[in-house]
């Protein structure tokens, strides 16, 4: 794998970078990728970042986070893709970054499937860590929008500091980046209060219908399709329903089965102790060995069998 200097003195002889996010994006992404736009751009670098699905409009708050787009513009000399574990994950763009002669990866994830021709793969509590050092060692300047662009990947991909994945360098870090200006207080309030009405409604509604397996270690909040119609939120809104799971005493593996189509389902896994990484590969999936997805086609009922069986297998007796 290549390391930080040798990244860095790549990236800023290149031309013209496209950053993607992936799918779905979140915190973490979109913060990384925009982050590392700007520093680039500081270069004289060109850079724009892409995603195959819109923005959330939660993110709306930071500077930058309505700047991402849906289609590429131009050719561009390199192809980057952030936060992404595998190839699936950049939907649309898929088969185009595959098929460009220049690409890299800048992640975080311990499923990460190296497939671009550079890779760099570094397992932090975030991959704005990642990001951070590398606009450090580029030596671009951190400008406060930058700051809180990462301090929001920061905060979001460790649920504001509670996760395991949490060290010393995580707190260093976002430490840097409060000295750099940014706002922690509003960053919070955005990613980890507000709240529309419907999302409210949809909350109480999927929390009080929680089912408990294995004696009550694994517990499951699903969402249908039906209950997005009845309270009128949107599939975006469904963000930190895991972490409300893992919060209840007993629990120690939580998942969130959110059904985006018919008979199709996405799944979040949390863990104390069992590694859901293997739980989530099963399905074609991953993530961390502690916070980890997939996605599953078919009936609902098959669909929670097939995750609890899974789940049986990794969780320690």
């Amino acid at each position: 794998m290549i390391n930080l200097s040798e990244l860095a003195k790549k990236l800023k002889n290149e031309k013209s970078v496209a950053l993607f996010c992936h799918v779905r994006p979140d915190g973490d992404c979109l913060g990384s990728a925009l982050a590392l736009k700007n520093a680039l751009k500081t270069l004289g670098v060109k850079a724009e970042v892409f995603c195959d699905d819109a923005v959330p409009s939660r993110f709306f708050f930071l500077n930058d986070t309505k700047s991402v787009k849906s289609e590429l513009d131009a050719n561009y000399d390199a192809f980057l893709a952030i936060d992404c574990a595998d190839i699936s994950r950049l939907g649309s763009f898929s088969e185009k970054f595959l098929s460009h002669s220049n690409t890299y990866v800048i992640d975080h994830h311990i499923s990460n499937t190296r497939y671009a021709k550079i890779n760099y793969v570094v397992e932090l509590a975030s991959n704005a860590e990642n990001v951070l050092e590398l606009i450090k060692e580029l030596g671009a300047e951190i400008t406060v929008d930058t700051a809180n662009l990462l301090l929001m990947g920061i905060m979001t991909d460790t649920g504001n500091f509670r996760h395991k994945n949490v060290t010393p360098s995580t707190f260093y870090s976002a430490g840097k980046l409060l000295e750099l200006g940014a706002n922690v207080n509003e960053i919070y309030f955005q990613m980890f209060s507000a709240q529309s009405e419907q999302r409210a409604k949809l909350f109480g509604q999927t929390m009080s219908k929680i089912r408990y397996f294995l004696d009550g270690r694994f517990a499951v909040a699903t969402v249908r399709l039906s209950d997005f119609e009845v309270t009128g939120a949107e599939q975006n809104e469904t963000e930190g329903f895991i972490d409300f799971i893992m919060g209840i005493h007993g629990v120690e593996v939580g998942a969130c089965v959110m059904e985006t189509q018919k008979d199709k389902y996405k799944i979040s896994f949390r863990s104390k102790t069992a590694n859901v990484n293997a739980v989530a590969g099963t399905f074609g999936g991953g993530g961390h060995v502690l916070a980890s997805g997939c996605q599953i086609q078919g009936d609902y009922e098959e669909v929670v069998d097939k995750i609890y069986l899974a789940v049986k297998r990794e969780l320690p007796l």
